[in-house]
Parts: structure tokens; C-alpha cells; sequence
């Protein structure tokens, strides 16, 4: 391990070998209460706007007190980076965190740890390659043109169109497409069984999480139950999606030494003993690509769309981009075109600066440690800003203002000035999110198609958008009107 993160073997004797010049005890935090200590702070749904107040008031490694036990938040961008870095071996996720969403059925690699993470990981991330995104690219194009025609036809007949709802239900029908093999359309099916249960558990998820008792598992109140029971038929989904494709592959002998997606490869694992790859893991794995693939992506978009309303100029930069690589085409068609948008990348980039999905990440170290200069006992929780340095003044001046243009430069800036350095939006090292690139792809072509077929028009009347943290952080609402361009 590098400087930021020493750990030794995890022994007393070893303490002393560390180099540190303070321990948790040292650091700034906010005061807290008698017994509860901070407890009663980090509630709610805007946990990660109080964890950034405090950032900006206490500094890029402080501490909290919970039920008097520590936790310590870090956000200098070189700490963050190593601690990323050092996953598995050195940090794992939060035990808390793991078993609530192991209550939801919510496993796989996510919370896998270890050599079974390493199992996992190797033919999850086979499944999202690049490779696999650009195959299935023009299945992409032709889900978001579907979804083009709907919008056109709704704006065309006067009708409102639900630019949050209509933005999960393409992420849902691009992953179930790409992970599963299927097509269920769920941008035309308003009612969606799958869609609604996804959201079901992310809402639970996300209210467990921030809860300050742990009710759910003493009492359970009709919303817990329906999570349950959402957690059940989103699992019995995927078993019917791997009841289907395992048929076809019995039709189909060839798509077992050549798997045409991930659940395909998958299968193909399980069914082969050496790979130690069991049907559980077939099925944990094949129902966490449908979950997780379905709500940061259309946040993302969300947010994106949300800032490019209120700010015009950004808006009409980035129309003019549009415009020029896709001509008379409605949407991107030719995966070589990818490549040409520079000011829409700048403007993703700069979403998730003010808006990450996934603002912090929960860590529990594996041994002791030295983290920033502070001595980190073992099994000491610890949550990273994924948004590193972003709200920094001096990293990053007008902080609060939506500005794509600091992310585009004439040469490559020297690794200090480097803004993507400093932010960390699908995380880092080894458990570096593995559908960053679907995701990416995503973004490209569904914000390319907006800005190039519709002006944005922001609804003044509506009420503040706000940031709602469940397991992801996403926006209350998308108050934009499309106006088809002529």
C-alpha cells in the first residue's frame, strides 16, 4: 500500500511500525450528543449534502461519532484514491450496508468480497466489456429511437411527457437487452411490473440505510412488506429471463463456447464445474445487473438535463455539437460518430461534479492503517467522497456554477491540474463500477437525441428540484418541457 493507506499485518505489535502524527481522536467533526454522539445528524434522504457541509466547514478528513463508535469521512482527492485502489484486500464494504441489501435480495458481486469477488467480478465485467457495448450498440440506437418516437408523438398531440419516468424505463430496457438478452419494452408499457418494483426497492433501500433503528427487522410495516415482495418478483423475473435463455442455448449449442450476452456467459460458467461458478451466483449476479443498471444511469441523464435547462448557454453549445455530427440523422447511428462529442463528455462530467449519482462511498478497513496521516484501527468504518475535490473553490472556482467548458482543454493538462483526477464518479481501482462503459455509451446517444430533436424548456413554475438520496442520489423531479425543434 501506498503512503496514504499503510496496513500492515493487522497485529498489535505492528502498531508501532506504522508512521502517523495523529489518530481519529485528533480529527475536526461536528459536536455531537450525549450517548447518540452525531446519530441524530445523518438521517433522511440529504445525508450526502449534510457529509458535504461538513466537508467544506471541517476539511478533507474528519470525524463523526456514531452510538460511540468512529467514523471518518475523507475527500482529499489522493486519500480517496487510494483507498479505491486498495479494494478488496485493505478495505471491503460496509457490513451494515451488505446486509441490508442482502435483506433485499440485492447480492452478487456488489457485496461480494475477496476471491468470491474476484470469481464474480472476472465474468461480470466479460459481460459490460467494450466489446460487448459496441455489439450491442446498435440494439441501443434502435431502444432510444423507440422511445424518440413516443416523445414525438406525445409533444405532437399536446401531451406532458415524464422525462424521469421515460429515462428508467430506457435504462431498464437497455440492461435487461444487454444482460439478459430480452426485449420487454418497458418505455411503452406506462405500467411497467419490473419498473415499479426496481423503484420499490431502491426507495426501501435508501429509507434502511438512513434509518436510525433497524425496525424492519423486529416489525414490519406494509411498506417493508412490499419491498419483500418486489424483491421476490424482480428475482422470479430474472429466473424466467435464465429459464428462457437456457432454452435457447439448448436450441442454440453454439452459444456456449460464443455467449451472445451476459446472462448467456454466465450460464455457460455455471454449467461448467471448473469455473466454480454456482447457480446462485448466477442468479444474484443476473438480478443485480437488471437492479443497479437501471437507476444511475437515468439519474445521470436526469441531472444532465435538469442543469442544461437552466443554464441556455450550455444547452445551445452543446445543440450546436449535435447538430454537426448527426446532420439529418435523428440519432447516432454510426458507433464511429462516438467519438465526436467532446462537449457532451465535458457536460457529463461536469453533472457529476455537482450531481453524483453516487456522492460517498462506505468502507470498512481490513487491518490497521494509515490513512492522511491518521492511524485507522481495524474494522473502523470510513466513508470516501466520491466527488473528491469538486466542490472546492480553489480546485475548482465558480464551484457551484454548471461550466462543461473546464473540462475541455487545447493539450492534455498536467496531472495536478487534471480535473478528472480529482473527481471519482464510478469509483476506483479494482472495483471500478463495471458498466461504466454501457453506461457512458448510454448517456452519448439518449442526451445527443434530446438536445438534437427538442429544445429544453424548464418549468419556472415548478418547485425546486431537489437531491434525494436512496441507495443512489437522484433528482425529485425533471421539470423540462420538450419542444420539437423545426
Amino acid at each position: 500500500m501506498d503512503s496514504n493507506t499503510l496496513a500492515p499485518e493487522s497485529d498489535v505489535e505492528n502498531i508501532d511500525e506504522l508512521k502517523y502524527s495523529r489518530t481519529i481522536a485528533d480529527l475536526p467533526g461536528p459536536k455531537g450528543q450525549p450517548f447518540f454522539g452525531n446519530l441524530l445528524q445523518v438521517g433522511g434522504h440529504q445525508l450526502h449534502l449534510t457529509l458535504a457541509k461538513w466537508i467544506r466547514e471541517f476539511g478533507p478528513i474528519y470525524r463523526l461519532n456514531i452510538l460511540g463508535r468512529p467514523l471518518v469521512i475523507v475527500s482529499d482527492r489522493t486519500a480517496v484514491g487510494s483507498l479505491l485502489k486498495e479494494r478488496p484486500d485493505g478495505f471491503r464494504r460496509t457490513r451494515n450496508l451488505k446486509t441490508i441489501m442482502g435483506e433485499l435480495n440485492i447480492k452478487g458481486v456488489i457485496t461480494a468480497e475477496g476471491d468470491d469477488w474476484r470469481k464474480q467480478r472476472k465474468l461480470v465485467m466479460g459481460g459490460l466489456n467494450a466489446e460487448v457495448v459496441r455489439n450491442f450498440f446498435p440494439t441501443m440506437t434502435f431502444m432510444t429511437e423507440r422511445m424518440l418516437t413516443r416523445w414525438k408523438a406525445a409533444v405532437a398531440d399536446g401531451k406532458p411527457v415524464d422525462l424521469r419516468r421515460d429515462l428508467k424505463a430506457l435504462a431498464l430496457d437497455i440492461v435487461v437487452g444487454i444482460a439478459m438478452g430480452h426485449d420487454i419494452d418497458a418505455v411503452n408499457d406506462d405500467d411497467n411490473q419490473l419498473q415499479r418494483n426496481i423503484d420499490n426497492l431502491f426507495r426501501r433501500l435508501g429509507s434502511r440505510n438512513a434509518a436510525l433503528i433497524p425496525y424492519w427487522r423486529y416489525l414490519k410495516l406494509p411498506v417493508d412488506r412490499a419491498a419483500d415482495k418486489s424483491a421476490v418478483e424482480v428475482e422470479q423475473a430474472v429466473i424466467e429471463f435464465v429459464r428462457n435463455t437456457r432454452e435457447l442455448m439448448k436450441q442454440q449449442p453454439h452459444l456456449q463456447q460464443k455467449p451472445a450476452n451476459m446472462l448467456q456467459a454466465m450460464i455457460a460458467a455455471s454449467d461448467n464445474p471448473e469455473s466454480n461458478f454456482t447457480d446462485q451466483d448466477l442468479i444474484e449476479n443476473a438480478t443485480l445487473s437488471v437492479i443497479g443498471g437501471e437507476d444511475t444511469t437515468a439519474n445521470s441523464i436526469a441531472w444532465m438535463i435538469n442543469l442544461l435547462a437552466r443554464n441556455p448557454a450550455a444547452a445551445a453549445t452543446l445543440t450546436n455539437e449535435t447538430d454537426a455530427v448527426l446532420g439529418a440523422e435523428p440519432l447516432v447511428r454510426d458507433w464511429e460518430l462516438m467519438k465526436q462529442f467532446p462537449y457532451l463528455e465535458a457536460a457529463h462530467n461536469e453533472t457529476q461534479r455537482l450531481r453524483s449519482v453516487a456522492p460517498f462511498i462506505g468502507l470498512g478497513s481490513n487491518a490497521d492503517c494509515v490513512v492522511a496521516d491518521t492511524f485507522i484501527p481495524k474494522d473502523t468504518a470510513i466513508i470516501v467522497s466520491t466527488i473528491g475535490e469538486g466542490l472546492d473553490e480553489a480546485q475548482f472556482p465558480q464551484n457551484e456554477q454548471f461550466l462543461p467548458e473546464r473540462w475541455i482543454f487545447e493539450q492534455k493538462p498536467q496531472r495536478d491540474d487534471d480535473p478528472s483526477r480529482k473527481i471519482f464518479p464510478f469509483g476506483g481501482g479494482a472495483r471500478l463500477c463495471p458498466g461504466r462503459f454501457l453506461a457512458l455509451t448510454e448517456i452519448k446517444v439518449v442526451v445527443s437525441m434530446i438536445m438534437h430533436n427538442f429544445e429544453l424548456e424548464l418549468d419556472t413554475d415548478a418547485p425546486p428540484v431537489e437531491q434525494l438520496m436512496n441507495f443512489f442520489m437522484g433528482p425529485s423531479a425533471v421539470p423540462v418541457r420538450l419542444k420539437l425543434r423545426v
